[in-house]
């Protein structure tokens, strides 16, 4: 089972199991795609409240794994994470995978709910997973910004020499696939994955502007034009304001302290250097029609 089948890890890891020959349950909160993730190789596809226990209960049934994402943002993945748990319990489930972050013990939302889980994980008894990737390369988090403005925004304060990780989520979830096919040789491990970059925003300005052909300048931005470039709209909402609390956190941390990781343990799994950020934008830009030099 593999849980947030509209995300980022989702739309790639679905299909990667699919071709392997497992059957893929996939779950999702909301109703409107259910097509468009069984054309991505699910077999069947849930819709549902995973704070609910009962419903993660009935989801997880019969499954051999589970691979727990929480959806980005959401102020409910505490407790999606501890329903998680406890249906596993009553499941039995054989392995539990949760996707974790990097660094998980610092200070920020997403990470002290994540570390929260983990917490859980780790005294449940179940055979576990955890992986712990570092920052995405996600179109809409490094080069949506840049196609809509010609410049590279970055919300938490520019600062020189502060460096950041990235992983391209190709490479994440090939992880995730080789985790979850091989099972046991897996329990009881906690993985940090990271590429090999360790860039600061200037550096992938400069990368986007070789790239691209063309100067892309970092601008300085804030957490609100963050949210307005994603939704539309700077407005808080009940569908945004989780997201602007964990942006909000992002920021306040980001602009004080880098975050890296090493990459040895990615390239133990890939059996090969990890994507790098300027072969995701060559790979990933011609995909948007976007000329590449």
């Amino acid at each position: 089972m593999v849980t947030a089948a509209g995300g980022n890890q989702s739309r790639r890891l679905i299909p990667k199991l699919s071709a392997m020959g497992h059957q893929v349950r996939a779950v999702r909160v909301s109703g409107d795609k259910e097509a468009e993730t069984r054309a991505l190789g699910a077999s069947e596809v849930l819709i549902g409240d995973l704070t609910d226990v009962d419903f993660y209960t009935r989801a997880l049934e019969g499954c051999d794994a589970v691979y727990h994402i929480g959806p980005a943002g959401r102020w409910t993945e505490l407790e999606m994470g501890h329903s998680m748990i406890e249906a596993a319990r009553r499941c039995r489930t054989p392995h539990v995978v949760f996707s974790s972050v990097l660094h998980s013990i610092i200070d920020i939302v997403q990470h002290r709910f994540k570390r929260d889980i983990e917490e859980k994980l780790y005294e449940s008894g179940l055979p576990y997973t955890v992986l712990k990737p570092c920052d995405f390369m996600i179109p809409a988090m490094q080069f949506g910004p840049v196609l809509a403005t010609g410049e590279l925004r970055v919300f938490w304060k520019v600062r020189e020499g502060r460096r950041g990780s990235l992983i391209d989520v190709e490479d994440l979830t090939d992880v995730a696939a080789k985790v979850l096919v091989e099972g046991s040789r897996h329990f009881y491990a906690s993985y940090e994955l990271s590429g090999t970059d360790k860039l600061t925003s200037r550096e992938m300005a400069r990368i986007f502007s070789r790239v691209m052909g063309k100067e892309i300048p970092v601008v300085q931005s804030n957490v609100d034009e963050a949210i307005a470039h994603r939704w539309g709209s700077s407005e808080i909402t009940p569908q945004n304001q989780g997201i602007h609390r964990v942006l909000t956190s992002i920021a306040a941390w980001y602009s004080d302290h880098e975050f890296v990781g090493n990459s040895n343990i990615l390239e133990w799994f890939l059996g090969r250097k990890p994507i790098t950020f300027e072969q995701y934008l060559r790979r990933e830009l011609p995909l948007l029609g976007v000329p590449v030099t």
